[in-house]
C-alpha cells in the first residue's frame, strides 16, 4: 500500500504539539516547519535551525552534534567522528 500524502510521520523535536514534514540531514531528528531551514541551493542539505547556527559559524556544536566536525555551509554532510 502507498502512503498517503499527509500520512503522519511524527511530532517535531522542538514543538511536541506540531506535525513533523522532515528531518534535519545533518542531527537526523524530526522537525516542523517551522524549525527547518530551507536549502538556499540544489545540493544544499535541508538543516534544523540549530545545525543551520553551528555550519554558518555562528554557535558551536552541543551535546546533540558532538560527533559533527568539520560543517560548513557548503558541505551536504558534515564529516563524523565515527
Amino acid at each position: 500500500m502507498a502512503a498517503e500524502p499527509d500520512a503522519f510521520v511524527g511530532v517535531c523535536a522542538k514543538h511536541f504539539t506540531e506535525r513533523a514534514v522532515g528531518s534535519c540531514d545533518d542531527c537526523h531528528e524530526l522537525f516542523c516547519g517551522e524549525c527547518l531551514v530551507p536549502p538556499l541551493r540544489k545540493r544544499m542539505p535541508t538543516r534544523c535551525v540549530g545545525c543551520a547556527l553551528v555550519a554558518a559559524g555562528v554557535r558551536a556544536p552541543g551535546l546533540r552534534r558532538q560527533g559533527i566536525v568539520g560543517m560548513n555551509r557548503t558541505m551536504n554532510h558534515p564529516n563524523s567522528r565515527w
